[in-house]
């Protein structure tokens, strides 16, 4: 803190800074600093401080002194939200830095007043460093906004122009409306395969489901027209959002695509094969709308009304062909860097359309030494373009979604970009590696005799195509998210040979040091794992407490 007081004006990140901010939360409350929402109310000892009403941190802004026009302060921000579901680890490895993350024993005793040790010093510089020189590549390519998605979005405005950006996406004063329309990605399990032991299987990824999605396909652009009652075929207006009322029962030999949100009668997770007798009101895109006629018998329908848009291709060719060569370039030279960066940009875009502009802040306040909060006012921002993100989002489950059909005999299980099917591959191409194998076409693999339509894209490299990412030899799927697949020979299964590293674990919400005391038998509902930090407010700042994790029935 004397530090931040003593080097005027200048920004620090921290690597999830919602942890470290709860302790200068606590100083600053403790040394008689105020904090303010408004940072018109700013002045000598005040702090103002972007936290989501989920509690995501944003920034903290410090003034320690100011006086007149002359103003002392620190900027505060969290370097998570530029390289999202990264750890300072995965950091390391995704920029191929000359440093790795070491270890280091958390739970080691240390008095009151403990020393560093050399150890615990050269610990805490290899965590700096490497976020450093990450930032300083990212900084250096002029991406300096406070998330990855405000990067994207100044990238993709500087490409098109402020006057284009303005003409195609004007703001949506019917946003309210276009958002129920606006849902994620398609995961599901097929019930056939929930908390059973599944042979062998492959799993194929698409290359870059939304920027192919944002690259190829149809999307809104310009002001909308409302209509009444049912749209009519409109070859100028071609995409639409139709709100409509009725009942609906799942075809036979057809995937759910359906859920219903904020209806107590409905799990909102849960993809449903009929409305259960109930008459229920959607919003749906044009998209999904053709899907839910595919997939399920529809009764007492009612029109009720709806918004129709003209579409293009194109309106981010620009933008993803630059960071497509970029990754492409940077993959031929082997840098890693720049190679995470095109990623990174390729695949945050689309969400900065579709920000709510309802936003409400948490606003921290100081009680019995320790820091919580309280929900501030709700505001209202300007929308972006809901459109855009809600039909990018609808095609991209249609890509999955109509895939998974086609392949209805050996689906096991969908997660927004990847399919997991119940086929073996034949002993000629088990001998390959998976890294042999993922170069492997729709041609290739037919040939060889893996039963796939041939109409199922599967290219390494075409942008939208689907990739062979990997083979398990056996694999046990509990629910959404919730699954492991074996990678090991089944020779090796009950030998010394089993490689622990082999058993892809995926839970979410299982922190990664769980996984270590994950098995193959005792993978199932019920079972409790240690290894999970639980954070804990208390006098000063938090500690993370350990506790277990439990595999939960839906």
């Amino acid at each position: 803190m004397e530090f931040m007081e003593t080097t005027e004006n200048s920004t620090y990140y921290f690597h999830n800074a919602r942890f470290d901010t709860d302790f200068i939360f606590c100083y600053l409350f403790e040394h008689g600093y105020k904090h303010v929402v408004d940072r018109k109310q700013e002045k000598t000892k005040t702090f103002s401080t972007l936290i989501s009403k989920m509690g995501q941190y944003y920034s903290t802004k410090i003034v320690f002194k100011k006086d007149g026009k002359n103003t002392n302060y620190a900027k505060l921000y969290d370097s998570l939200k530029l390289f999202p579901n990264m750890s300072v680890d995965n950091v390391s490895q995704a920029f191929g830095l000359p440093l790795s993350k070491l270890k280091i024993d958390y739970k080691a005793y240390r008095e009151v007043g403990h020393v560093l040790t050399d150890d615990e010093v050269e610990y805490l510089h290899h965590d700096v460093k490497i976020m450093a020189l990450a930032l300083d590549i990212l900084f250096s390519q002029g991406l300096n906004k406070m998330t990855v998605g405000s990067n994207a979005m100044k990238d993709y405005k500087e490409i098109v122009g402020e006057k284009n950006f303005d003409r195609w996406f004007p703001t949506p004063e019917y946003d309210a409306d276009i958002r129920r329309s606006y849902k994620g990605g398609f995961t599901y399990l097929n019930p056939l395969y929930k908390e059973k032991d599944v042979g062998a299987g492959l799993v194929f990824d698409v290359n870059s489901l939304y920027p192919s999605v944002m690259r190829y396909s149809k999307l809104p652009y310009g002001n909308p027209i409302f209509f009444e009652g049912e749209y009519q075929k409109d070859d100028i207006y071609d995409l639409y959002v139709q709100r409509m009322v009725c009942m609906f029962e799942l075809k036979e030999g057809h995937i759910p695509t359906i859920q219903i949100k904020k209806n107590l009668l409905f799990v909102p997770t849960e993809y449903l094969t009929s409305s259960n007798g109930e008459m229920v009101e959607l919003y749906l895109t044009s998209v999904d709308l053709e899907l839910f006629k595919e997939h399920y018998n529809l009764y007492n329908v009612e029109y009720i009304c709806g918004w129709k848009f003209k579409s293009t291709v194109g309106l981010f060719n620009d933008y993803i062909d630059k960071w497509t060569k970029v990754k492409i370039d940077a993959d031929k030279t082997g840098n890693k860097a720049m190679r995470t960066i095109a990623k990174l940009m390729l695949n945050n875009l689309y969400g900065k359309f579709s920000l709510n502009p309802e936003v409400q802040s948490k606003i921290p306040y100081y009680e019995d030494g320790r820091i919580k909060y309280t929900m501030g006012e709700k505001e209202m921002r300007e929308a972006v373009y809901i459109p855009v993100g809600t039909f990018i989002t609808a095609w991209a489950r249609y890509k999955t979604i109509t895939n998974a059909q086609k392949l209805y005999d050996i689906f096991i299980y969908a997660d927004t970009d990847s399919l997991h099917l119940d086929v073996e591959l034949p002993p000629e191409l088990q001998k390959l590696s998976n890294k042999e194998l993922a170069k492997l076409t729709t041609g290739d693999l037919i040939k060889a005799g893996v039963k796939l339509p041939a109409d199922f894209e599967v290219d390494p490299y075409t942008l939208g195509a689907w990739k062979l990412e990997s083979r398990f030899t056996r694999a046990r799927f509990i629910r959404q998210k919730c699954y492991m697949e074996d990678w090991n020979a089944p020779e090796t299964w009950d030998t010394p040979d089993y490689e622990r590293d082999l058993l892809n674990v995926t839970c979410a919400g299982m922190p990664k040091d769980c996984h270590q005391y994950v098995t193959w038998d005792n993978f199932k509902v019920g079972t409790c794992y240690k290894g999970k930090l639980q954070p804990k407010h208390v006098r000063g700042g938090t500690i993370l407490i350990e506790t277990e994790f439990t595999i939960k029935p839906n």
